[in-house]
Protein backbone atom coordinates (compact mmCIF):
# COMPACT_ATOMS: atom_id res chain seq x y z
CA UNK A 1 0.00 0.00 0.00
CA UNK A 2 1.44 3.16 -1.19
CA UNK A 3 1.98 6.14 1.43
CA UNK A 4 -0.81 8.90 1.59
CA UNK A 5 1.53 11.78 1.27
CA UNK A 6 4.97 12.25 -0.61
CA UNK A 7 5.43 8.71 -2.21
CA UNK A 8 8.68 8.53 -3.71
CA UNK A 9 9.05 7.16 -7.27
CA UNK A 10 12.26 7.11 -10.20
CA UNK A 11 11.97 8.62 -13.51
CA UNK A 12 12.76 6.02 -15.52
CA UNK A 13 16.01 4.26 -16.35
CA UNK A 14 19.09 3.34 -13.96
CA UNK A 15 22.41 2.78 -14.41
CA UNK A 16 23.25 -0.27 -16.75
CA UNK A 17 26.26 -2.79 -14.75
CA UNK A 18 29.31 -2.96 -17.10
CA UNK A 19 28.82 -6.48 -17.68
CA UNK A 20 25.51 -5.12 -18.93
CA UNK A 21 27.14 -3.17 -21.83
CA UNK A 22 29.53 -5.63 -22.21
CA UNK A 23 26.72 -8.31 -23.23
CA UNK A 24 25.24 -6.15 -25.31
CA UNK A 25 28.31 -5.56 -27.00
CA UNK A 26 28.90 -9.20 -27.11
CA UNK A 27 25.70 -9.58 -28.87
CA UNK A 28 26.36 -7.44 -31.45
CA UNK A 29 29.30 -9.03 -32.52
CA UNK A 30 27.88 -12.72 -32.72
CA UNK A 31 29.70 -13.77 -29.92
CA UNK A 32 26.65 -14.65 -27.57
CA UNK A 33 22.93 -15.84 -28.47
CA UNK A 34 19.77 -13.98 -27.73
CA UNK A 35 19.13 -16.06 -24.82
CA UNK A 36 22.18 -15.34 -23.34
CA UNK A 37 21.97 -12.06 -23.45
CA UNK A 38 18.25 -12.32 -21.77
CA UNK A 39 19.72 -13.56 -19.15
CA UNK A 40 22.16 -10.74 -18.22
CA UNK A 41 19.16 -8.64 -19.00
CA UNK A 42 16.64 -10.13 -16.37
CA UNK A 43 19.89 -10.22 -14.06
CA UNK A 44 20.17 -6.34 -14.69
CA UNK A 45 16.53 -5.67 -14.05
CA UNK A 46 16.81 -7.46 -10.66
CA UNK A 47 19.77 -5.61 -9.59
CA UNK A 48 17.82 -2.28 -10.43
CA UNK A 49 14.73 -2.69 -8.86
CA UNK A 50 16.30 -3.91 -5.77
CA UNK A 51 18.61 -1.07 -5.55
CA UNK A 52 14.67 0.96 -5.34
CA UNK A 53 13.61 -1.12 -2.64
CA UNK A 54 16.96 -1.01 -0.45
CA UNK A 55 16.67 2.75 -1.10
CA UNK A 56 13.28 3.42 0.13
CA UNK A 57 11.56 3.93 -3.29
CA UNK A 58 7.66 3.55 -3.68
CA UNK A 59 7.13 2.78 -6.93
CA UNK A 60 10.14 1.08 -8.95
CA UNK A 61 10.86 0.86 -12.83
CA UNK A 62 12.71 -2.24 -14.17
CA UNK A 63 16.09 0.60 -15.20
CA UNK A 64 15.23 -0.01 -18.19
CA UNK A 65 17.75 -2.27 -18.47
CA UNK A 66 16.48 -3.89 -22.11
CA UNK A 67 16.26 -0.39 -23.71
CA UNK A 68 19.49 1.15 -25.70
CA UNK A 69 17.79 4.25 -24.56
CA UNK A 70 14.41 5.82 -24.09
CA UNK A 71 13.62 5.76 -27.69
CA UNK A 72 15.37 4.05 -29.51
CA UNK A 73 13.55 0.73 -28.05
CA UNK A 74 10.64 1.29 -29.23
CA UNK A 75 12.55 1.00 -33.17
CA UNK A 76 13.68 -2.25 -32.01
CA UNK A 77 9.98 -3.61 -31.02
CA UNK A 78 7.76 -1.91 -33.43
CA UNK A 79 6.92 -3.18 -37.21
CA UNK A 80 7.76 -0.16 -39.43
CA UNK A 81 10.55 1.28 -37.48
CA UNK A 82 14.21 0.94 -37.55
CA UNK A 83 17.02 1.76 -35.69
CA UNK A 84 20.01 3.03 -36.80
CA UNK A 85 23.06 5.26 -35.94
CA UNK A 86 22.49 9.24 -36.57
CA UNK A 87 25.04 9.16 -39.03
CA UNK A 88 22.85 7.49 -41.26
CA UNK A 89 20.02 10.44 -41.43
CA UNK A 90 22.47 12.59 -41.93
CA UNK A 91 26.88 12.77 -42.34
CA UNK A 92 27.07 15.90 -40.31
CA UNK A 93 24.69 14.86 -37.70
CA UNK A 94 26.98 15.01 -34.92
CA UNK A 95 28.05 18.48 -35.59
CA UNK A 96 24.73 19.38 -36.10
CA UNK A 97 23.95 18.18 -32.46
CA UNK A 98 27.03 20.47 -31.01
CA UNK A 99 26.16 23.30 -32.98
CA UNK A 100 22.94 23.82 -31.15
CA UNK A 101 24.34 22.22 -27.96
CA UNK A 102 21.29 19.81 -28.20
CA UNK A 103 22.74 15.69 -28.18
CA UNK A 104 20.62 13.13 -28.82
CA UNK A 105 21.52 9.54 -28.29
CA UNK A 106 23.60 7.86 -31.23
CA UNK A 107 20.99 5.12 -32.19
CA UNK A 108 17.74 6.67 -33.58
CA UNK A 109 14.59 4.88 -34.72
CA UNK A 110 13.77 5.68 -37.86
CA UNK A 111 10.03 5.53 -39.41
CA UNK A 112 10.38 2.94 -42.18
CA UNK A 113 7.37 1.22 -43.17
CA UNK A 114 4.06 1.21 -42.03
CA UNK A 115 3.69 0.99 -38.38
CA UNK A 116 2.08 -2.44 -36.77
CA UNK A 117 0.49 -3.53 -33.44
CA UNK A 118 3.45 -4.65 -31.41
CA UNK A 119 4.79 -5.49 -28.01
CA UNK A 120 6.58 -2.31 -27.09
CA UNK A 121 7.26 -2.96 -22.76
CA UNK A 122 4.21 -5.31 -22.05
CA UNK A 123 7.08 -7.66 -21.72
CA UNK A 124 9.04 -6.00 -19.53
CA UNK A 125 5.94 -5.31 -17.44
CA UNK A 126 5.36 -9.12 -16.55
CA UNK A 127 8.98 -9.63 -15.50
CA UNK A 128 9.55 -6.41 -13.32
CA UNK A 129 6.12 -7.19 -11.89
CA UNK A 130 6.93 -10.58 -11.29
CA UNK A 131 10.09 -10.14 -9.16
CA UNK A 132 9.28 -6.56 -7.76
CA UNK A 133 8.11 -6.73 -4.15
CA UNK A 134 6.54 -3.17 -4.74
CA UNK A 135 4.21 -1.48 -7.32
CA UNK A 136 5.67 -1.15 -10.99
CA UNK A 137 5.82 2.21 -13.43
CA UNK A 138 6.42 1.42 -17.32
CA UNK A 139 7.45 4.76 -19.46
CA UNK A 140 6.70 5.04 -22.53
CA UNK A 141 7.61 7.63 -25.40
CA UNK A 142 4.84 9.73 -26.22
CA UNK A 143 3.17 9.85 -30.02
CA UNK A 144 5.16 13.68 -29.87
CA UNK A 145 8.17 12.91 -29.61
CA UNK A 146 8.19 9.64 -31.63
CA UNK A 147 7.04 12.15 -34.45
CA UNK A 148 9.68 14.59 -34.09
CA UNK A 149 12.54 11.87 -33.62
CA UNK A 150 11.82 9.13 -36.02
CA UNK A 151 9.44 10.63 -39.07
CA UNK A 152 12.54 11.36 -41.48
CA UNK A 153 12.04 13.44 -44.92
CA UNK A 154 13.08 10.99 -47.27
CA UNK A 155 13.11 7.75 -45.29
CA UNK A 156 9.57 8.06 -44.13
CA UNK A 157 7.67 10.33 -46.68
CA UNK A 158 6.54 7.19 -48.66
CA UNK A 159 4.74 5.45 -46.10
CA UNK A 160 3.11 8.77 -44.07
CA UNK A 161 3.69 11.81 -46.40
CA UNK A 162 3.32 13.80 -43.24
CA UNK A 163 4.91 13.85 -39.98
CA UNK A 164 1.43 14.26 -38.17
CA UNK A 165 0.09 10.96 -40.20
CA UNK A 166 2.97 8.88 -38.57
CA UNK A 167 2.34 10.10 -35.00
CA UNK A 168 -1.88 8.81 -35.36
CA UNK A 169 -0.37 5.89 -36.75
CA UNK A 170 1.77 4.86 -33.50
CA UNK A 171 -0.82 6.73 -30.81
CA UNK A 172 -3.18 4.34 -32.51
CA UNK A 173 -0.46 1.66 -31.29
CA UNK A 174 0.45 2.68 -28.06
CA UNK A 175 -3.23 2.66 -27.02
CA UNK A 176 -3.22 -0.80 -27.71
CA UNK A 177 -0.27 -1.40 -25.61
CA UNK A 178 -1.75 0.67 -22.63
CA UNK A 179 -4.31 -1.75 -22.61
CA UNK A 180 -2.12 -4.63 -22.41
CA UNK A 181 0.23 -3.15 -19.43
CA UNK A 182 -3.12 -2.35 -17.70
CA UNK A 183 -4.07 -6.34 -18.04
CA UNK A 184 -0.60 -7.00 -16.83
CA UNK A 185 -0.89 -4.95 -13.51
CA UNK A 186 1.35 -1.72 -13.60
CA UNK A 187 0.31 0.67 -11.34
CA UNK A 188 1.58 3.75 -13.57
CA UNK A 189 2.45 4.97 -17.21
CA UNK A 190 4.68 7.68 -17.61
CA UNK A 191 4.22 8.96 -21.12
CA UNK A 192 7.76 10.89 -21.93
CA UNK A 193 7.95 14.35 -23.58
CA UNK A 194 10.81 15.77 -23.87
CA UNK A 195 10.24 17.53 -26.52
CA UNK A 196 7.45 19.39 -25.40
CA UNK A 197 9.31 20.58 -22.35
CA UNK A 198 11.92 21.69 -25.01
CA UNK A 199 9.28 23.89 -26.00
CA UNK A 200 10.09 25.71 -23.00
CA UNK A 201 12.89 27.31 -25.04
CA UNK A 202 11.01 27.92 -28.20
CA UNK A 203 9.17 31.22 -29.64
CA UNK A 204 6.16 31.58 -31.45
CA UNK A 205 8.21 31.96 -35.04
CA UNK A 206 11.36 30.20 -33.13
CA UNK A 207 12.10 26.79 -32.44
CA UNK A 208 13.84 25.42 -29.56
CA UNK A 209 17.49 23.91 -29.99
CA UNK A 210 16.25 19.93 -30.12
CA UNK A 211 13.58 21.11 -33.01
CA UNK A 212 16.63 22.55 -34.81
CA UNK A 213 18.84 19.64 -34.34
CA UNK A 214 15.39 17.36 -36.02
CA UNK A 215 14.85 20.04 -38.59
CA UNK A 216 18.18 19.40 -39.76
CA UNK A 217 18.48 15.69 -39.28
CA UNK A 218 14.97 14.50 -40.25
CA UNK A 219 13.81 17.18 -42.44
CA UNK A 220 10.85 18.21 -40.35
CA UNK A 221 9.17 21.81 -39.95
CA UNK A 222 8.81 23.71 -36.79
CA UNK A 223 4.54 24.87 -36.99
CA UNK A 224 4.59 27.74 -34.20
CA UNK A 225 4.41 27.10 -30.11
CA UNK A 226 0.87 27.54 -30.15
CA UNK A 227 0.53 24.16 -32.73
CA UNK A 228 3.01 22.51 -31.39
CA UNK A 229 2.04 22.44 -27.76
CA UNK A 230 -1.91 21.60 -29.05
CA UNK A 231 -0.75 19.08 -31.36
CA UNK A 232 1.65 17.31 -28.16
CA UNK A 233 -1.85 17.64 -26.23
CA UNK A 234 -4.23 16.31 -28.79
CA UNK A 235 -1.90 13.40 -29.38
CA UNK A 236 -1.18 12.35 -25.55
CA UNK A 237 -5.41 12.32 -25.27
CA UNK A 238 -5.72 10.36 -28.13
CA UNK A 239 -4.12 7.87 -26.63
CA UNK A 240 -5.68 7.92 -23.13
CA UNK A 241 -8.64 8.67 -23.38
CA UNK A 242 -11.21 6.59 -20.79
CA UNK A 243 -8.27 4.83 -19.62
CA UNK A 244 -7.47 7.40 -16.82
CA UNK A 245 -10.02 5.46 -14.24
CA UNK A 246 -8.50 2.28 -14.28
CA UNK A 247 -4.71 3.13 -14.01
CA UNK A 248 -2.48 6.15 -12.90
CA UNK A 249 -1.59 7.78 -15.92
CA UNK A 250 1.25 10.67 -16.16
CA UNK A 251 3.35 12.89 -18.04
CA UNK A 252 7.29 13.57 -17.43
CA UNK A 253 8.34 16.70 -18.94
CA UNK A 254 11.90 17.85 -18.91
CA UNK A 255 14.77 19.34 -20.79
CA UNK A 256 18.69 19.19 -20.46
CA UNK A 257 19.20 23.46 -20.45
CA UNK A 258 22.52 24.60 -21.85
CA UNK A 259 25.08 27.34 -20.08
CA UNK A 260 23.13 29.84 -21.86
CA UNK A 261 19.39 28.77 -21.77
CA UNK A 262 16.41 30.67 -20.48
CA UNK A 263 15.70 30.18 -16.61
CA UNK A 264 11.99 29.23 -16.85
CA UNK A 265 9.75 26.70 -15.73
CA UNK A 266 7.24 24.65 -17.58
CA UNK A 267 4.30 27.20 -16.12
CA UNK A 268 5.79 28.96 -19.81
CA UNK A 269 3.61 26.32 -21.46
CA UNK A 270 0.03 26.91 -19.47
CA UNK A 271 -3.21 26.82 -19.84
CA UNK A 272 -2.51 24.31 -22.91
CA UNK A 273 -0.29 21.97 -21.31
CA UNK A 274 -3.36 21.39 -18.53
CA UNK A 275 -5.49 20.33 -21.16
CA UNK A 276 -3.70 17.21 -20.79
CA UNK A 277 -6.22 14.24 -19.64
CA UNK A 278 -3.75 12.97 -17.53
CA UNK A 279 -3.44 12.54 -13.23
CA UNK A 280 0.31 13.43 -12.81
CA UNK A 281 2.77 15.87 -14.20
CA UNK A 282 6.34 14.48 -14.09
CA UNK A 283 8.53 17.38 -13.78
CA UNK A 284 12.15 18.59 -13.75
CA UNK A 285 12.97 21.21 -11.36
CA UNK A 286 16.00 20.64 -9.70
CA UNK A 287 18.59 21.31 -12.89
CA UNK A 288 19.93 23.78 -13.18
CA UNK A 289 18.11 27.31 -15.22
CA UNK A 290 14.79 25.41 -14.69
CA UNK A 291 13.19 28.49 -12.39
CA UNK A 292 10.82 28.34 -9.05
CA UNK A 293 8.70 24.97 -9.04
CA UNK A 294 6.19 27.45 -6.69
CA UNK A 295 5.47 28.82 -10.07
CA UNK A 296 4.23 25.73 -11.50
CA UNK A 297 2.46 24.27 -8.36
CA UNK A 298 0.51 27.94 -8.24
CA UNK A 299 -1.44 26.83 -11.43
CA UNK A 300 -1.67 23.35 -11.30
CA UNK A 301 -5.19 22.39 -11.25
CA UNK A 302 -6.36 20.84 -7.61
CA UNK A 303 -7.52 17.00 -9.00
CA UNK A 304 -4.11 16.86 -10.95
CA UNK A 305 -0.82 15.30 -8.48
CA UNK A 306 2.57 16.82 -9.02
CA UNK A 307 5.63 14.56 -9.39
CA UNK A 308 8.25 16.89 -8.63
CA UNK A 309 12.31 16.57 -9.40
CA UNK A 310 13.92 16.48 -6.70
CA UNK A 311 17.18 15.18 -6.93
CA UNK A 312 19.59 16.62 -9.67
CA UNK A 313 20.54 13.56 -12.36
CA UNK A 314 22.83 15.93 -14.21
CA UNK A 315 25.46 16.11 -11.14
CA UNK A 316 27.08 13.09 -10.33
CA UNK A 317 29.47 14.94 -7.39
CA UNK A 318 27.10 16.06 -5.10
CA UNK A 319 24.58 14.35 -3.57
CA UNK A 320 21.68 16.32 -1.78
CA UNK A 321 21.09 16.06 1.85
CA UNK A 322 17.60 15.32 2.88
CA UNK A 323 17.08 18.83 4.25
CA UNK A 324 17.53 20.00 1.37
CA UNK A 325 14.86 18.08 -0.42
CA UNK A 326 12.66 19.06 1.88
CA UNK A 327 13.53 22.63 1.62
CA UNK A 328 13.14 21.94 -1.92
CA UNK A 329 9.73 20.21 -1.62
CA UNK A 330 8.42 22.64 1.05
CA UNK A 331 8.15 25.43 -1.82
CA UNK A 332 5.04 23.30 -3.46
CA UNK A 333 3.70 22.12 -0.26
CA UNK A 334 1.42 25.63 0.08
CA UNK A 335 -0.30 25.40 -3.24
CA UNK A 336 -0.64 21.27 -4.00
CA UNK A 337 -2.16 19.10 -1.02
CA UNK A 338 0.74 16.71 -0.06
CA UNK A 339 -1.66 13.68 -1.09
CA UNK A 340 -0.94 14.74 -4.50
CA UNK A 341 2.82 15.29 -4.11
CA UNK A 342 4.66 12.47 -5.66
CA UNK A 343 9.15 12.93 -5.31
CA UNK A 344 11.42 11.60 -7.94
CA UNK A 345 14.78 12.42 -9.64
CA UNK A 346 14.51 15.30 -12.52
CA UNK A 347 14.76 12.38 -15.06
CA UNK A 348 16.38 9.32 -15.51
CA UNK A 349 19.93 7.98 -14.46
CA UNK A 350 20.88 6.67 -17.59
CA UNK A 351 18.44 7.67 -20.85
CA UNK A 352 20.75 6.27 -23.38
CA UNK A 353 23.07 3.08 -22.97
CA UNK A 354 26.03 4.59 -22.92
CA UNK A 355 25.20 7.09 -20.30
CA UNK A 356 27.54 6.81 -17.31
CA UNK A 357 26.43 8.06 -13.51
CA UNK A 358 27.77 6.28 -11.00
CA UNK A 359 25.43 3.52 -9.27
CA UNK A 360 26.37 4.61 -5.78
CA UNK A 361 25.79 7.83 -6.24
CA UNK A 362 22.25 6.97 -7.78
CA UNK A 363 21.51 4.76 -5.12
CA UNK A 364 22.95 7.86 -2.20
CA UNK A 365 20.58 10.57 -4.28
CA UNK A 366 17.53 7.72 -3.82
CA UNK A 367 17.89 6.99 -0.31
CA UNK A 368 18.41 10.81 0.60
CA UNK A 369 15.12 11.41 -1.25
CA UNK A 370 13.42 8.90 0.54
CA UNK A 371 14.47 9.77 3.70
CA UNK A 372 13.24 13.51 2.86
CA UNK A 373 9.93 12.39 2.47
CA UNK A 374 9.92 10.12 5.66
CA UNK A 375 10.88 13.80 7.29
CA UNK A 376 7.72 15.04 4.97
CA UNK A 377 5.36 12.62 6.25
CA UNK A 378 6.35 13.23 10.09
CA UNK A 379 6.14 16.48 9.49
CA UNK A 380 2.18 16.94 7.71
CA UNK A 381 1.43 14.12 9.90
CA UNK A 382 -2.36 15.36 10.17
CA UNK A 383 -2.51 14.55 6.18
Amino acid sequence: MLPRAFVTSVVGSWPRPKWLLEAFERREAGLIDDETLKIYMDDAVRLAIQDQVDAGIDVVTDGEQRRTSFVAFVGQKLKGFKVVKVDELHPEAREIMKRHKAPLTIWRPVISGYIEDSIIAEDEAKFARAVSPRPIKVTLPSPYLIMWESWHQKISSPYYPRPEDAAEAYAKVLRREIARLIDAGVAFIQLDEPMLGDLLEASETEPDRYKRVAMEIYGQKYRGLKDEIRLAVDLVNEVVQGYGTVVRIGVHLDRWPAEDSPVVGYERLAPAIFDLKVRQYVVEYKAPRMGDPAEFAKILPSDKELGLGSVDVRNPKAVETPEEIVAHVERVVKYVDPTKIWLNPDCGFAPGQFRAFPRDVARAKLKAMAEAARKLREKYWWV
